[in-house]
């Protein structure tokens, strides 16, 4: 119940916050009830995670100024707009109630994900580990690694209260919330288009997405983000369509958000600052919305830069990085960006992959890293065609609507996303899936609004919707099973989490003053003492790269960092042990002790458990801390 509370009291939190700031630009009297509430859940959101960096920089993440923080951000909910007493059921028909039930049962699936614990690794490798471990410090320190410790943290920071106030139950429930308030909004911007039905199918298209099925529950951050364009995405269209400021200001906090959360932010902010200097009151509303996004976005870049001098780092790294640096120098930036960007980027970077893209990331999923298990489904391949013939019938009213707006800075951020060069993993897109979804929805059903094409329509509806329904049943499968049978939270994880089998005897063997060194970032999480991710991209404090490596410097540098035991793969020939390089030749230099082995095996599908695996051998050692010169 605790986690439960904690939880609620975050929320109201979040609405209280967005609540007073929407006061404060006075736009809180031109919305609806729904858009008031979901705005300022959305706007509070991010200025919970703006609000706990100056209280992590300064020490103070411990219970008692967050649960201040969280119970101050609560009393402007005061100003929130009492919902009008409608009921919703003379506005059902058949096909709502419908679809109102497999809400439910959506609703039902996510909520058995939440209850158990999290498995997902990138969520174990830095999401939730982040803030444990700044948690666990007291304070936000500076993660000296690429990719996973030194980048925008804006949405992470809003897991500490709940972390630290309720555990881990009412993180994974924050999670949650977030993912249902993002669809929420997406309900509230349909009834602005479009009818009920159709607003709760959209809403259930978006929560049944692949991509959200994966990362919505989990502590991955696209799902949330969603909010803040959302919010950018009306605030621009009446900005454009009113000329008032005050819109502009809003478009820019929202923005400010996302740009605190992932560095394609900025991508986005771009977008919908090209699009407010389309107007007469261009100037003004170009220079509040930038100076607004300056002052929500700019916390991790101004963090980052001090430790490193280049403030997106690594991206600008050769350019503007510091050179006395022991984790990251020039040189091994260089070789970074030479193996990690061919690797993002399967498809080359023109305007004919630029128009396939979306047909490979929806028939072609060999081709495109994640597509295949997070990717958007079928329904914008199917409706489509409805969308484009339906716009051209209504092009006259098209150009005034809003939804040009939306179209728009969607497609923006498309381009600019994709020519930027960086990763090419379709989940960075889904922040602008509503978006996409709501226009194609209100196109296609204007197309039919006479009646015509309307079977059609509604069977590739359907079709998506069974489809995506049943994807979302057999994912959750996994948690059914493990609150039905009883099952204990070690032997979840163990059949979950990859490499989890030496975590319980770490936590039980080794000690806090201990520090452990691991090759498996999806531990990061579950392990209870100090550790040190070792990879050889992400960082150079331990040189990891064969030929840079020679045991006397791999020694060095582990002692450095105060390493006393180390996690790592293994195989076991005739003499015994073997280590993968350059361990190895720690293990022939005498300076490792092998403690324990284990024999486990691969995961290669949390959700489908008959998929092929493979046995892995794992080996916790010891570092001789004398005696010993490498």
């Amino acid at each position: 119940m605790i986690s439960l509370a904690v939880t609620l009291l975050q929320a109201f939190c979040c609405l209280g916050l967005g609540a007073g700031l929407l006061r404060l630009l006075k736009i809180d009297d031109v919305m609806t009830a729904r858009e008031h509430w979901g705005f300022s859940f959305a706007v509070g959101f991010g200025a919970l995670g703006w609000l706990v960096f100056p209280l992590g920089i300064s020490g103070h993440l411990s219970p008692a100024p967050l649960a201040g923080l969280l119970m101050a951000g609560c009393v402007p909910a005061l100003l929130l707009r009492r919902p009008t007493a409608v009921s919703i059921k003379p506005g059902l028909d058949a096909v709502g109630w419908t679809l109102l039930a497999l809400l439910c049962a959506s609703f039902a699936f996510d909520s058995m994900e939440a209850l158990a614990p999290p498995a997902d690794a990138d969520t174990l490798a830095y999401h939730f580990a982040i803030p444990r471990q700044f948690l666990a410090d007291g304070r936000i320190k500076f993660i000296p690694q690429a990719l996973e410790g030194a980048v925008p943290l804006g949405v992470q920071m809003t897991y500490v209260p709940a972390l630290a106030l309720g555990g881990e139950r009412a993180l994974t429930l924050w999670v949650m919330l977030g993912e249902w308030a993002a669809a929420a909004i997406v309900f509230v911007l349909c009834r602005n288009h479009l009818g009920l039905n159709w607003s709760l199918a959209v809403a259930l298209i978006f929560l049944t997405t692949p991509a959200v099925i994966y990362g919505g529950g989990s502590g991955q951050v696209e799902t949330r983000i969603a909010l803040y364009v959302l919010v950018a995405a009306w605030a621009v269209a009446r900005a454009l369509k009113t000329g008032y400021l005050r819109y502009a200001v809003l478009a820019g906090l929202a923005c400010g958000f996302f740009v605190a959360s992932k560095y394609t932010g900025l991508l986005f902010a771009a977008a919908a600052g090209f699009m407010l200097l389309y107007q007469r009151r261009w100037l003004a509303h170009g220079t509040a919305f930038a100076a607004i996004v300056i002052a929500a976005g700019f916390q991790w870049y101004a963090w980052n830069g001090l430790h490193t001098g280049d403030p997106v780092f690594p991206v600008l790294f050769q350019w503007l990085g510091r050179d006395d640096l022991a984790f990251w120098n020039k040189a091994h930036d260089l070789v970074f960006k030479e193996q990690y960007f061919p690797s993002e980027t399967p498809l080359p970077i023109t305007p004919v992959s630029l128009l396939l893209f979306p047909l490979k990331a929806t028939l072609d999923f060999a081709s495109l890293k994640d597509a295949g298990r997070v990717g958007f489904g079928p329904y914008g391949l199917l409706l489509i065609p409805f969308a484009a013939l339906g716009w051209w019938r209504h092009r006259d009213r098209a150009w005034r609507s809003p939804l040009l707006v939306y179209a728009v800075l969607a497609f923006l951020f498309y381009v600019l996303w994709f020519f930027a060069g960086g990763s090419q993993r379709i989940r960075h897109l889904l922040p602008i899936l509503p978006l996409f979804l709501i226009c194609v929805t209100a196109a296609a059903e204007r197309l039919t609004a006479g009646g015509t094409h309307r079977a059609p329509l509604m069977a590739a509806m359907a079709m998506v919707v069974a489809m995506q329904m049943a994807s979302h049943g057999i994912f959750a499968l996994n948690y059914f099973k493990f609150h039905v049978r009883g099952e204990s939270r070690q032997a979840f994880l163990a059949r979950n989490v990859e490499s989890f089998l030496p975590v319980p005897w770490i936590n039980a063997n080794l000690k806090k003053s201990d520090r452990i060194l691991i090759t498996f970032r999806q531990l990061r999480y579950y392990i209870d003492i100090p550790v040190f991710f070792a990879s050889p991209l992400s960082q150079s404090t331990v040189e990891l790269r064969p030929e840079k490596t020679d045991a006397r410097t791999l020694y060095r540098q582990l002692r450095s960092l105060g390493i006393t035991h180390l996690l790592l793969a293994t195989s076991k020939g005739l003499s015994g042990e073997t280590y993968p390089v350059p361990y190895r030749l720690l293990a022939e230099a005498g300076c490792l002790t092998m403690l324990k082995h284990f024999d486990g095996r691969t995961i290669a599908s949390r959700t489908l458990p008959a998929m092929k695996s493979g046995p892995q051998a794992m080996a916790v050692a010891r570092l001789k801390l004398e005696g010993c010169d490498g």
